[in-house]
């Protein structure tokens, strides 16, 4: 990640870049720890001929949600360190997750919209894990929060998956947290399973990826 001092993070860096067999770096973080000096240093890893890709844990563009799960930052955070990714070359990675608290089908592609209005190389995406001793598992015990079902965790990936332009990548398409963390949904560690029912609805739509940009 970044949140540390550059001059650390330069060190962390070096010594993974050090090791034979590494081509590169892929930083995940967040949009409010990415500093002009962190992007800098990045840059600097390029010119020496590393791949190097920044990832970024939006999660939801709209700023109620981030509030409500406490990320901690709003959509601008993430505006600001997206168009500062991009203006120096480095490719961006958004990650974005599916069946947060309070929101619908239409939140989920209007946060698509607007992380490709920006700019964007690659996303992930995964739906939202109640795992052991967090508010939310507490609210899910309650009633409060109700998980996805698979079948709509897959309808929503294929929906987002055709409004995505063709040479973006998705760099992934599902997700799950450990097995002795995890509440639910249980579907996620069918991380096989997932996949294929996405490929699966995209063909019983004959779609593809960009088929509705």
């Amino acid at each position: 990640n970044t949140y540390a001092d550059v001059e650390y993070l330069a060190t962390l860096y070096e010594e993974a870049l050090a090791e034979p067999d590494v081509i590169g770096l892929s930083i995940g973080t967040r949009p409010d720890c990415v500093s002009t000096q962190v992007l800098d240093l990045l840059v600097s890893y390029q010119k020496r001929g590393y791949e190097v890709w920044l990832e970024l844990g939006l999660q939801s563009a709209f700023d109620h949600t981030l509030e409500r799960i406490q990320r901690g930052h709003g959509f601008a955070e993430y505006q600001q360190a997206a168009l500062a990714t991009r203006q120096r070359g480095i490719p961006l990675c958004t990650h974005l997750i599916i069946g947060l608290p309070g929101e619908e089908r239409w939140h989920n592609l209007e946060t698509l919209a607007r992380v490709l209005e920006l700019g964007v190389e690659g996303l992930k995406l995964h739906a939202l894990h109640v795992v052991k001793h967090t508010i939310l598992a507490k609210q899910w015990r309650q009633g409060h929060y109700q998980p996805l079902e698979m079948s709509t965790y897959v309808s929503i990936a294929a929906d987002m998956i055709e409004r995505t332009p063709p040479d973006i990548v998705y760099h992934r398409l599902t997700a799950t947290a450990a097995k002795d963390i995890l509440l639910t949904p249980t579907w996620c560690h069918k991380k096989w399973v997932v996949l294929n029912a996405i490929t699966a609805e995209l063909h019983r739509r004959n779609s593809q990826q960009g088929g509705k940009e």
